[in-house]
């Protein structure tokens, strides 16, 4: 935070004059207010970095000027002036967050040595809010188990640091489970808008009769039901962020008037006829293949090129394997505290069954994998029994012909799923026997029936 943007609260005209003309040597923009009224107006519609006011004013007094401005901007420099020296409103005021206390008159060089010094406070505050930004990135990251080991998850992380910094809008697109909010969370956190609001809204939970009023907001009486006024997500997100996550599920007929709100940052609420200007970044998650969606006509392109200005394709977790082990010593820690479980180990052969696992349900299935074997677990090794995988759940369907299928004989049907069963075990025949229920022996003599041993 530099200076740049003061308020001069000051009854006495000649008073008012000297300190306007020693803040515009620094070229600032100054405004001034003679009551605290009239700067509670000002306060309440901007925000200024600093504030120097009387004591004494004709309405209240700068010790409520300064909770006022506490309250509203608490980064805001504040330093007030008096011609009566009071110990204890002094004190009031420093406990107050008061920067400094000046006693009328003082010379220009004493005004100008404080603005100095309020100068270096504010780089200060600058610069301690740069290093809470890239923690609170990193924290969120380590909060929300976004773990980098994988060569490719460490080149998306590092983008998403550089996309932090920026107010384009974002799309990222991945499977189901990758983590898509995840990374919304840390750009959101890590950028300039971390104080200010982030508003998530699922396009695909929302019923789509009621999709426009959760998105602008509706006025008292503009429909059945509206018995008062309500304000919607883009208005909420204001100076924030929003995230639209499963963008693609919003039907066609609202699209039109969302590509106007999000290209004007203006929109009405339903019923309303007054246009609501709002500064937002627009981050949009989808786990489907937006072209096909546009060739099917389900997606205006217009509203995917406006969403998608800087693209994220996360991986899903079978493309980053170096990360499953460090995920689950994340999820098992977590997880055991949460339950007030003594913390458990993986056994070796667990680790070989997690790895080879194609975890169809990505990170999401992983946890869920893990907080099973916890709960259910009394010992304090995890084994490969323990971890109660569903495999029935994610036989691949690609090549399986169906068994209501006509002319499928059982015969087929038995190769096809034995057959599933080893891809997706990668060829592990110990665990696809396991798997299957079947002995070792008699897997590859059907494999050596197939003319596949």
């Amino acid at each position: 935070m530099m200076i740049q943007k003061v308020l001069v609260i000051e009854d006495d005209p000649l008073m008012k004059a000297f300190i306007v003309e020693v803040l515009k040597r620094k070229r600032w923009e100054v405004s001034c207010a003679d009551t605290a009224k009239q700067a509670f107006h000002y306060l309440d519609n901007d925000n200024f970095d600093l504030i120097i006011s009387d004591i004494r004013l004709p309405d209240m007094t700068g010790i409520d000027v300064l909770r006022a401005c506490k309250e509203k901007n608490s980064q805001g420099i504040v330093i007030l002036t008096t011609a009566y020296a009071s110990v204890e409103t002094a004190v009031e005021a420093m406990r107050l967050g008061a920067f400094n206390y000046l006693i009328k008159p003082f010379p220009p060089e004493t005004l100008e040595a404080v603005i100095e010094k309020a100068q270096e406070h504010a780089a200060l505050i600058q610069e301690n809010e740069q290093l809470r930004k890239e923690v609170s990135l990193k924290n969120s990251m380590e909060k929300t188990a976004m773990i980098a080991q994988s060569p490719v998850m460490k080149q998306l992380l590092e983008q998403v640091s550089k996309i932090a910094k920026s107010n384009a809008s974002v799309f990222i697109s991945g499977e189901s489970g990758t983590g898509k909010e995840v990374i919304a969370s840390a750009i959101h956190y890590g950028s300039q808008r971390a104080n200010n609001p982030f508003i998530r809204v699922n396009c695909a939970a929302i019923p789509h009769n009621l999709l426009e009023s959760e998105f602008f907001g509706h006025e008292k009486g503009s429909f059945t039901g509206a018995i008062n006024r309500r304000i919607g997500r883009f208005e909420l997100a204001d100076k924030g962020t929003l995230l639209l996550d499963e963008i693609s599920e919003i039907p066609m007929e609202i699209q039109p008037k969302l590509l106007r709100a999000i290209q004007e940052q203006e929109f009405e609420r339903v019923g309303g006829s007054k246009a609501i200007k709002v500064d937002t970044r627009f981050i949009s998650t989808s786990n489907r293949n937006m072209k096909e969606t546009i060739d099917k006509k389900q997606f205006r392109e217009d509203l995917y090129y406006r969403l998608n200005v800087v693209p994220l394709n996360l991986p899903p977790l079978r493309d980053r394997r170096d990360d499953i082990l460090p995920l689950c010593e994340y999820f098992l820690e977590k997880i055991c505290i949460e339950n007030h479980k003594p913390r458990k180990r993986l056994s070796e052969a667990a680790k070989r069954r997690l790895l080879e696992y194609p975890w169809p349900g990505n990170i999401r299935e992983l946890a869920n994998v893990i907080e099973r074997s916890v709960v259910m677990n009394i010992d304090h090794y995890i084994e490969p029994g323990d971890l109660l995988i569903d495999i029935a759940c994610h036989v691949p369907q690609v090549s399986s012909p169906s068994i209501m299928a006509t002319g499928i004989t059982l015969s087929e049907v038995e190769k096809n799923h034995i057959l599933n069963t080893l891809v997706m075990l990668n060829n592990n025949k110990t665990k696809t026997a396991e798997t299957l229920g079947i002995s070792i022996r008699t897997l590859r003599n059907k494999l050596k029936e197939y003319n596949l041993s």
